[in-house]
């Protein structure tokens, strides 16, 4: 393995973005994507493979190996939220692509298939659907989902592919099946700080924790601001009462410590400092393993919010954005990472994951495995994300002798 090849390659990603000097903005199918896309695809193509994409825009590549068996599928997301890091998801995609190199620079067939994918929507910056790239190509997205899914501007998902030159009708064809694939593995930053505080160099990642993603809308009545208090239909002070409320549930025990609730995105109108707001929308984003126990957290969430909409005079529209259930990893796959880990001289931990990956999806169809590697003091989805280059190719290296191992 070329281990600084493996940081340039990062490092190049890292240029394609849509604000420089300002951390990683590179949403699916914007300019900064399509500069990405297009180094990996250079790169792939050095190494003589060809690359393609499917209708959603994921680029995949094969290598062929020694034996007619399903591929194993590497990968990760190519795509950032707004101003973010440089290792979210590029970092999966880049080992992934050393791995690849790797093989080729030792002339060394694998005993199946090995494929990259480098998947588009992970973050759902466009349209508020995490995994969309994932989802798409395993058959949990349809072409008919991508023309109702629409973002800000008004145009729908099925519109912005068209637009980026893709084909989304292609995709019932271009899907990946419990006979297409023998499994999918990605590594990742962790994204928290629990390696770091535990000593721990590597994660095996046991599940990936399910998620509901809820636009809640409260509609009260503007005022001047300084109207008296008494009888205010404020919608912000609702809000507040909201949020206030769902920590207070996690904080008296009513939700598991392993329970995470989080207001993401606030918008108020008409925005004016001396108006009292008529209507406060915002994003309620709650996690969990055990999907029961994510639904019974959501319904003590929307029990609050019916209280403090009734208690504050208050109208409320609740819309489910996005959701995924938890996923358990495959046993199989975590153990030959474990001991591709003992190989390389170093005792992993077995952890969950908290947010969602790719490897969730892929995981509902096809034996899923992932592996982490340590966020520097937890920073994650900001400029200040950074990894050791100790462990980005600590990662890289487990993840190849993982696929040798398969």
């Amino acid at each position: 393995m070329h281990e600084q090849r493996l940081l340039e390659s990062l490092n190049r990603l890292a240029e394609c973005t849509d604000t420089p000097g300002a951390g990683v903005t590179r949403f699916s199918w914007s300019n900064a994507d399509r500069q990405a896309r297009a180094y990996i695809e250079i790169e792939l193509k050095s190494i003589g493979l060809c690359p393609w994409t499917d209708g959603i825009g994921n680029i995949r590549a094969r290598m062929k190996g020694k034996e007619n068996i399903p591929p194993v599928i590497m990968g990760s997301h190519l795509d950032s939220v707004r101003n973010g890091g440089r290792y979210d998801g590029a970092y999966g995609v880049v080992a992934a692509l050393e791995v690849l190199r790797s093989f080729h620079d030792q002339g060394y067939t694998p005993r199946m298939d090995v494929e990259l994918i480098a998947f588009a929507e992970e973050e759902g910056s466009n349209f508020g659907s995490t995994c969309l790239g994932s989802k798409a190509v395993t058959g949990q997205a349809s072409v008919d989902d991508l023309k109702l899914l629409r973002s800000n501007t008004g145009l729908s998902a099925y519109q912005v592919l068209k637009g980026f030159g893709l084909n989304p009708d292609t995709l019932p064809q271009e899907q990946i099946t419990p006979s297409s694939a023998t499994a999918y593995l990605e590594v990742h930053i962790e994204q928290n700080d629990v390696l770091e505080r535990t000593g721990h160099s590597l994660g095996i990642v046991s599940a990936i924790s399910g998620m509901r993603l809820h636009r809640v809308t409260l509609h009260g009545h503007s005022d001047h601001a300084a109207s008296p208090m008494q009888g205010r239909r404020d919608p912000m002070a609702g809000f507040v009462e909201v949020a206030r409320g769902m920590r207070q549930l996690w904080m008296k025990g009513v939700l598991p410590a392993d329970f995470s609730c989080t207001v993401g995105s606030i918008e108020c109108s008409p925005n004016v400092g001396i108006v009292i707001p008529h209507v406060v929308s915002f994003t309620v984003d709650i996690r969990h393993v055990d999907v029961p126990t994510l639904e019974e957290g959501w319904l003590r969430i929307a029990s609050i919010i019916d209280k403090v909409a009734k208690e504050e005079g208050l109208a409320v529209e609740i819309t489910r954005r996005s959701a995924s259930g938890g996923v358990r990893m495959s046993p199989a796959i975590g153990n030959a990472f474990h001991a591709a880990a003992v190989k390389n001289d170093v005792q992993p931990l077995s952890m969950t994951s908290g947010p969602a990956h790719d490897a969730a999806p892929m995981g509902m169809v096809v034996p899923a495995g992932m592996l982490f590697v340590p966020s520097i003091g937890g920073f994650s989805h900001c400029e200040q994300e950074e990894t050791s280059f100790e462990h980005l190719v600590l990662g890289a290296k487990v993840l190849e002798d993982t696929v040798r191992a398969l």
